[in-house]
């Protein structure tokens, strides 16, 4: 038991030496690595400022000397003193040279050339009141970095992070408080006009929000996916670049004679202040003035609660409003705009105008050879080769009204209860009037005629879902001459009496050239087979049970 003592003593004592000496070599290792990251640790302070000391800065900004003055803790530009500028920007640009860390010196720089630093690319100028601090900026590293030197030495490079020069290597708009797109919502666009050659307008029906397109001469009902693409992208437009706070020369940027000038209509929800209830306040204040003191008390407790009510309610009204977008010249990936009467330019993306401005006539066709609803529709009269067929829909209405079934009992007692109350007598009547007229039902039934003979609604219905649902590849836009006789005609009158006719032809291996008054549909072959498949269903059903008890007969003798 002793020796078992000893031996456990002993292992406590190796453990903690053990442990002991990793401390030791940990603490050793952390203390090399500080040592040689000291070492190693090449920053220069190359700039010590406080930026609340710095009254001015210049630097470079396309090409012109720029310099911003501070006064009251306001930045002003000095060659503008009207030029809105982004304090903020300013303010976060300067702190990010006043106290600049350089990450390496290179000494004793005979050829500045190397670096760009004998012709630099920007010069930065800090003011205090001790003096003028200038940095020279050469050309850009690959490791995000600039090499840079101070004016007054010549010996010494050093390289400093992006983060603190690129604020000053853009241009003088980049420190602008610019303003923002107009926010227009897709939802409440209700007309759109480009003016451009090749230009169209796109208006919205308020009564059916269906949408017409019109190039000024021609109009005619739009494709709604296609017009949804143009308001989804006006919606989305925003400014890329600010470019000009005061615009006094339009033809500096192409608006003396636009590209395009983009006119939207929309509706904005606007509240309004309701008069009514401190006009009914002012009334009953003079109405009571002759009043004691507690009902006065009373009444002004009460305007109060009013007054309180009438806050929490704010009407709004629905007011039409218009957005003119002027779009100029090209710069680069953009174009410049301004908007209304503002003075301001912008620039905006092309690819974000491109739905807008690239789209014509042609492409806001709709491309549903023939839609009357089957609701609407009177008669449809079918010209092909198998023959002639005309299909009548026939809507009878009925009223209904319950048998009589009040018998001289009812009318005796009907005649006791005569002797009660003239107010009374006078609801009775109201309720049998009431009860009469629930009485009365209208039915309204809706059959389908073939030549005459009744047709079955599916059947119908099956067939001519695929006519009105008939969805064209394209429609031409130069002149087509049909060639021999219809492989169809199709002549709908609905219920106003008005007829429409579509002619089918064929155009070539792909395609049937589908013909509405003026207009051209390329209808996929495909489609039309279907259609005729549907067709023949309908108008040979005999047929069509006669191949099935064939194929019947034929499996129950096998």
């Amino acid at each position: 038991m002793k020796k078992k003592t000893v031996k456990l003593v002993s292992a406590v004592v190796v453990l903690g030496v053990l442990c002991a000496a990793y401390e030791g070599v940990n603490f050793y290792v952390t203390s090399q690595e500080e040592k040689e990251t000291e070492e190693n640790d090449t920053s220069v302070d190359l700039v010590s400022l406080e930026a609340d000391d710095i009254t001015a800065v210049s630097f470079t900004a396309d090409q012109n000397e720029v310099e911003f003055d501070k006064k009251d803790d306001s930045w002003t530009e000095k060659s503008d003193a009207n030029f809105p500028v982004n304090q903020d920007t300013v303010d976060s640009a300067v702190k990010g040279v006043a106290s600049l860390t350089a990450d390496q010196e290179i000494s004793d720089v005979e050829d500045m050339s190397q670096y760009d630093l004998d012709s630099p690319q920007n010069t930065i100028t800090l003011t205090t009141a001790d003096g003028d601090t200038t940095l020279e900026v050469g050309m850009e590293s690959s490791n995000n970095q600039y090499y840079v030197k101070k004016a007054d030495d010549d010996n010494n490079v050093y390289l400093v992070s992006s983060t603190s020069i690129e604020p000053f290597m853009g241009t003088l708009y980049d420190f602008a408080e610019s303003g923002t797109f107009p926010s227009v919502t897709s939802a409440t666009i209700t007309d759109v006009k480009v003016d451009k050659e090749n230009g169209y307008e796109i208006t919205q029906d308020a009564d059916n929000l269906f949408w017409n397109v019109s190039d000024g001469k021609t109009t005619e009902k739009a494709d709604t996916t296609k017009a949804g693409t143009v308001t989804s992208a006006i919606g989305s437009l925003a400014y890329d670049k600010f470019v000009d706070y005061n615009c006094t020369d339009d033809s500096k940027y192409g608006f003396d004679n636009p590209y395009a000038v983009i006119t939207v209509k929309y509706t904005e929800e606007e509240a309004v202040e309701s008069d009514e209830d401190s006009e009914e306040s002012t009334d009953a204040d003079t109405e009571e003035s002759t009043t004691d003191e507690a009902a006065a008390d009373t009444s002004e407790d009460a305007d109060a609660s009013d007054e309180d009510s009438s806050e929490d309610e704010q009407e709004t009204q629905t007011v039409e409003k218009t957005l003119t977008i002027y779009v100029g010249d090209e710069t680069g990936d953009d174009r410049y705009v301004k908007v209304d009467d503002s003075k301001e330019v912008y620039t905006i993306t092309k690819d974000s105008l491109t739905d807008i401005l690239d789209s014509t006539m042609s492409d806001f066709y709709n491309l549903t050879v023939s839609y009357v609803s089957s609701n609407d529709l009177d008669s449809l009269e079918v010209q092909s080769a198998d023959g002639d067929h005309t299909i009548n829909i026939v809507t009878e209405t009925v009223k209904a009204e319950d048998e009589d079934t009040t018998d001289d009992t009812d009318s005796d007692t009907t005649d006791e209860s005569s002797t009660e109350t003239s107010d009374e007598s006078s609801t009775d009547t109201d309720s049998s009037d009431e009860s009469s007229s629930d009485d009365e039902e209208e039915t309204t039934t809706t059959t389908y005629k073939l030549d005459g003979e009744d047709l079955d609604e599916s059947t119908f219905t099956t067939f001519y879902n695929k006519l009105i649902n008939m969805t064209a590849q394209e429609r031409l836009t130069e002149e087509y001459t049909p060639e021999g006789d219809p492989a169809y005609t199709f002549i709908f009158k609905d219920t106003d009496g008005k007829e429409t006719t579509v002619k089918y032809y064929e155009y070539d291996t792909n395609f049937y050239a589908a013909l509405v008054e003026d207009k051209v549909y390329l209808v996929n072959k495909m489609n039309v087979k279907d259609l005729d498949e549907a067709y023949q269903k309908m108008v040979n059903p005999d047929t069509e049970d006669a191949e099935e008890s064939t194929s019947d007969t034929a499996t129950e003798e096998n």
